[in-house]
């Protein structure tokens, strides 16, 4: 519930604008992040056409998500 509302601490006073926040994830759940991360940037350069990759989800649920540029 608090990582879901987050965006709002960019229309809070500026001391709090500063404040970042991240999921606490576990050594193997990082490498698993920066090997998709690599992957997605892989896709974005060899691939052509409307579509974008990045990586979403929640520790342990991550993975690749495409997005049509408009």
């Amino acid at each position: 519930m608090i990582m879901e509302s987050l965006y709002k601490l960019k229309s809070t006073e500026a001391k709090c604008r500063s404040v970042g926040i991240a999921h606490d994830m576990t050594k193997k759940e990082r490498e698993e992040c920066k090997t998709l991360v690599n992957e997605a940037k892989v896709k974005n350069d060899s691939e052509t056409g409307d579509w974008i990759y990045r990586v979403r989800g929640p520790p342990g649920q991550i993975k690749i998500v495409s997005f049509g540029m408009q």
